[in-house]
């Protein structure tokens, strides 16, 4: 009796441990082409395909372009000179409930919802440095001039 609730107690505590790390994790990086970034607190580092993508992560394209699956199948798709920072995402694929919360710094960025906007569009939300947007579409292109 006593060996199983130590089992228990061991593999709660490492699920503890692991869980968060995948909780973590909102997508993945599916393209790119040219320079892209991912700055992710107060690290940076180049933006390979396969590599996650986590809520408050700041993706900046110098030169080319970068597609993004978040766990919801929502595409995101940044131009070249381009940046946002991912403020909230969250979901759960049982419920299919979420939130998708972006900044668009400056750029271009195309956005396909997915099963979040499709089931929750008041759940989609872009801001930009003059405004924010709630999401009603599906297929929708923000640009961001950099004004100076």
């Amino acid at each position: 009796m006593k060996k199983s609730i130590i089992l228990i107690i061991a593999c709660a505590a490492i699920l503890d441990i692991v869980n968060p790390v995948f909780a973590s994790e909102s997508g993945v990086i599916k393209t790119v082409h040219g320079q892209v970034r991912i700055e992710r607190g107060t690290g940076s580092l180049d933006a390979k395909v396969g590599d996650p993508v986590q809520e408050k992560d700041r993706i900046i394209v110098h030169a080319g372009n970068v597609g993004i699956s978040m766990n919801d199948e929502t595409m995101l798709s940044l131009g070249s000179n381009s940046s946002i920072v991912i403020d909230r995402y969250t979901f759960n694929p049982v419920t299919r409930e979420g939130q998708v919360e972006t900044s668009m710094l400056k750029g271009t960025l195309r956005f396909v919802t997915g099963l979040i906007g499709r089931l929750h569009p008041e759940a989609i939300k872009v801001q930009t440095p003059t405004a924010t947007m709630g999401i009603r579409g599906t297929d929708f292109i923000v640009e961001v001039l950099d004004v100076k």
